[in-house]
């Protein structure tokens, strides 16, 4: 490699990580939305270290996949962040309701995943029948605001 094409090289570099830094940061950016700077982010960053592996004569079509794949492992990171997101609120709603059930005197079943979902629990009082839904984005409380006794033996 040439020097200037190192020079080059050294400032592409700087210039990707300032860039990124600036997506972060977003003030130059003010039109897109942050989700979407962490994400430009994040596929520049990748693209930066699987093109520091690459040997020297890689043909073009396998950078251009090496751009790509960049690309992918960015969107991975993306759903499973978000999908531990959803998760972590599944739990928070789940929590959420039976302290309301056990403060209002109901006692809940165990928690059951609604058949054919992921993210989806339904549980039901032991005491009264009331039932209580949860999806990582919603909820249904269907318990009376104090527990009475009305299920069967």
């Amino acid at each position: 490699m040439s020097k200037s094409a190192e020079i080059e090289l050294t400032h592409l570099k700087m210039s990707i990580r300032y860039l990124i830094g600036l997506l972060e940061e977003g003030s130059l950016v003010p039109r897109y939305d942050e989700a979407t700077r962490r994400e430009i982010g994040v596929v520049l960053q990748h693209l930066l270290h699987k093109v520091e592996g690459l040997p020297d004569g890689v043909p073009d079509n396998l950078v251009q996949g090496t751009a790509v794949r960049a690309l992918v492992e960015a969107a991975a990171d993306h759903d499973e962040a978000a999908q531990q997101e959803q998760a972590d609120f599944l739990e928070r709603q789940m929590c959420e309701a039976e302290a309301w059930a056990s403060i209002h005197g109901h006692q809940l079943e165990p928690w059951e995943q609604v058949a054919g979902s992921v993210m989806e629990y339904q549980t039901s009082c032991e005491m009264c029948g009331g039932f209580i839904y949860v999806s990582h984005n919603s909820n249904y409380n269907l318990l009376l605001e104090t527990c009475e006794r009305i299920k069967q033996e």
